[in-house]
């Protein structure tokens, strides 16, 4: 039996069929002959007619053939359709149309299904973008921060070595003045050491001098008092005599030598002043700056001479070094002024033959010559 509770919907539906091309080919005269009432359907607008019957079966037997529905046959008695076909075959026509809207219907939910997840992954593509470039961005920061401190490492690597530098050079110049410390104590503890000896040795000689003396008749002393006895402090007293005694001679003799000094910086200003004079007069164009260096020279090697022989006065007599020192001057200056003497009248004899150029010459081999006096 056919569902009865069919709405208006699906039958008008059906209705709907689009007519047979076999429509087009119905005769004209139709359009004319035919008259039907007002309630009926135009033969325009109508599918099926009288006349028209069997061609309508054969298009719905396709149709419904097309659907893989069984066709619709005419009774052969009345000629007629059979009215069970029809139902049945409107029946499952309408079974089909509702099969039909109900895919229908689950395709646009499974569209809609079908957007919606779409929708979804869309937004979730939108937000893993935005993630992936936020985790970009906190990515290179990450970089240009680990360069920054890789940038920082190797400034602080390079200070460090700079001052592992430093600090070795530090040592050295500590170990070296540690060394030059060690070595000065010790030639300081030498030259201690060699006075002390000194001191020693002069102090037995003068004991044994004192001891080798004899006195056969005592003399007392004019003030008429007794002698003290010989104790330690009276020793240690004596000592501290003797030792002010040899450093008032020693000071005594440094300033004779300083004495002795300035008196042949007085003379070897002389022989410069006396040089000056003789070479003046003669040719006043002469450079004296060469002169004067090796003057200064010979003056400044004098005084270290002088300081040397100072020292070495405490060996040997400083009275001979003086007269050796002043005599070798003495001698060196009278052959220059001899020389220079011969060497003017050799220019004045060559000045009135017009030869002036050969002694002008020999004078200046002369003034470098003056650099070798001592």
């Amino acid at each position: 039996m056919p569902d009865p509770s069919l709405d208006t919907k699906e039958l008008s539906s059906i209705s709907g069929i689009s007519m047979s091309p076999s429509r087009q080919n119905l005769p004209h005269s139709l359009h004319s002959t035919m008259a039907l009432p007002k309630t009926s359907y135009s033969v325009i607008s109508a599918f099926c007619t009288e006349e028209n019957i069997s061609q309508c079966i054969v298009y719905i037997n396709q149709e419904v053939c097309s659907l893989g529905l069984t066709g619709v046959s005419l009774e052969s008695e009345s000629g007629g359709l059979s009215a069970v076909l029809v139902l049945n075959l409107l029946y499952e026509v309408l079974q089909l149309q509702r099969r039909a809207q109900r895919a229908l219907h689950e395709l646009e939910t499974q569209q809609l299904k079908s957007g919606s997840d779409l929708e979804h992954l869309q937004h979730s593509t939108y937000r893993l973008k935005d993630q992936l470039e936020h985790t970009r961005r906190e990515n290179s920061g990450l970089h240009e921060g680990e360069r920054q401190l890789q940038l920082k490492i190797k400034t602080l690597q390079n200070c460090l070595k700079s001052e592992k530098e430093e600090v070795q050079k530090l040592q050295s110049i500590i170990s070296s003045r540690a060394t030059q410390y060690n070595h000065d104590t010790k030639r300081k503890e030498r030259e201690c050491t060699k006075l002390k000896e000194r001191l020693t040795q002069l102090l037995m000689d003068k004991r044994d001098k004192k001891l080798s003396i004899e006195i056969s008749n005592h003399v007392g002393r004019s003030d008429g008092k007794r002698g003290l006895w010989k104790t330690g402090k009276m020793e240690a007293r004596h000592e501290g005599e003797m030792y002010r005694a040899l450093l008032s001679d020693y000071e005594t003799r440094q300033r004779s030598l300083m004495m002795e000094n300035s008196e042949l910086k007085k003379v070897l200003q002389h022989m410069k002043e006396d040089m000056i004079t003789i070479l003046s007069p003669k040719k006043p164009c002469v450079k004296t700056e060469p002169a004067d260096d090796s003057l200064e020279q010979a003056v400044s090697e004098g005084e270290e001479e002088a300081g040397d022989r100072s020292r070495e006065g405490l060996e040997q007599s400083c009275e001979q070094a003086r007269e050796q020192l002043t005599n070798s001057i003495r001698m060196q200056w009278r052959k220059l002024k001899s020389h220079m003497e011969r060497l003017d009248s050799q220019g004045t004899t060559c000045g009135l033959n017009g030869q002036n150029k050969p002694a002008i010459a020999s004078r200046d081999k002369i003034l470098g010559s003056a650099v070798d006096l001592k």
